[in-house]
């Protein structure tokens, strides 16, 4: 039975999508800008340039997760205000206004198009604001009456920087719903001389913990085991490599890198792991705070001599298994009972 070939851009459920352009030369401050005369026209061009992105920006990219700072509300205010009246047009020209006054504040910046598109990935039923921007300069996106041009792939090199924001996310957390993930927003960076203003624009904050960091990673780790299929002993060279790296990182004080560890899971396809990770599903950012207590978690405890064979999750450390450093003792609790039928009474 052949498998069903699903088009690009099926999963996609456009609301609105607009396109402004910054004009602005480096090392001078003025800084002009064209409005599009109203949104787009959204039509299956549109939708499929968004399912390639959206594939293109968690497969290709290596987003970086995080939430709103508290530096400067200006965005945030504006989006909470367009969730409120639903009036796009309005809060994308304002958002413009505003990146305009960034772009005078920082003299070494550019211009470009700033686009806004609303969506709903129907996968998953989640509402998604997606901010981009790009100098265009290939005429690769845009054309020169703001509309989207119709391109074959996604090149997020070209793309000076792109933000994706969880509508749906922002606001469970907001109104106190628990989530598996305390972030809701990612930004991928291409030209990565623009990020740090656009980044203040968005007031963009990687708000992940060590700890939470840590936690993704290694779920993003056993559940790629899962789909592997590795077996028991190459899961467990694979959790012990990736967990020395880590602590060897933490021991240098250099970035946990998430394409290191891809290529150490998988020479053959180096990035197989960072595009499995970097999903929003598992939201593992390119650079991981280490959190030394959660990547303990991820090694195997073996140990062989003569007498003996022992080995387990480190995991279970502190639970099943307790050890005391003092008294040099390892207790096991919770035996299970096909281990204790083997014990002699």
């Amino acid at each position: 039975m052949s498998k069903t070939v699903r088009k690009i851009g099926a999963n996609i459920n456009m609301n609105a999508m607009v396109i402004h352009q910054v004009s602005k030369i480096a090392n001078d401050r003025y800084v002009s800008v064209k409005m599009a005369d109203k949104v787009i026209d959204v039509e299956e061009k549109e939708q499929v340039f968004i399912g390639k992105l959206s594939k293109a920006y968690y497969k290709k990219s290596n987003p970086t997760y995080g939430i709103f700072g508290d530096e400067d509300p200006t965005f945030k205010n504006l989006l909470s205000t367009y969730i409120d009246t639903s009036d796009f047009y309005s809060f994308s020209a304002q958002a413009t206004e505003y990146y305009k006054i960034i772009l005078q504040n920082t003299i070494s910046a550019t211009g470009g198009f700033l686009m806004f598109a609303d969506f709903v990935n129907t996968d998953i039923s989640d509402r998604y604001l997606l901010v981009l921007t790009t100098n265009n300069k290939d005429g690769y996106m845009v054309s020169d009456d703001l509309k989207i041009q119709d391109i074959k792939n996604i090149d997020l090199s070209k793309v000076d920087i792109a933000c994706m924001i969880n509508l749906t996310k922002w606001e469970d957390i907001d109104n106190g719903v628990d989530t598996d993930t305390k972030t809701y927003l990612s930004f991928v960076k291409g030209n990565k001389n623009i990020s740090y203003y656009f980044l203040s624009y968005i007031d963009c904050n990687n708000k992940t913990t060590n700890t939470e960091s840590t936690k993704r990673l290694t779920n993003a780790l056993n559940e790629y085991a899962k789909e592997k299929a590795y077996d028991r002993n190459t899961t467990i060279k694979k959790r012990n490599a990736v967990y020395q790296y880590c602590d060897d990182c933490l021991k240098t004080k250099k970035e946990i890198q998430l394409s290191a560890i891809s290529a150490l899971l998988d020479p053959e396809s180096p990035e197989g792991f960072s595009e499995f990770a970097s999903d929003e599903k598992y939201g593992v950012s390119e650079t991981i705070k280490g959190d030394r207590a959660q990547l303990r978690k991820m090694k195997y405890i073996m140990y062989a001599d003569e007498k003996y064979r022992l080995e387990f999750d480190s995991d279970l450390l502190g639970k099943e298994v307790v050890y005391n450093r003092q008294k040099n003792e390892l207790t096991f609790k919770s035996l299970p009972e096909d281990l204790i039928k083997q014990i002699p009474q």
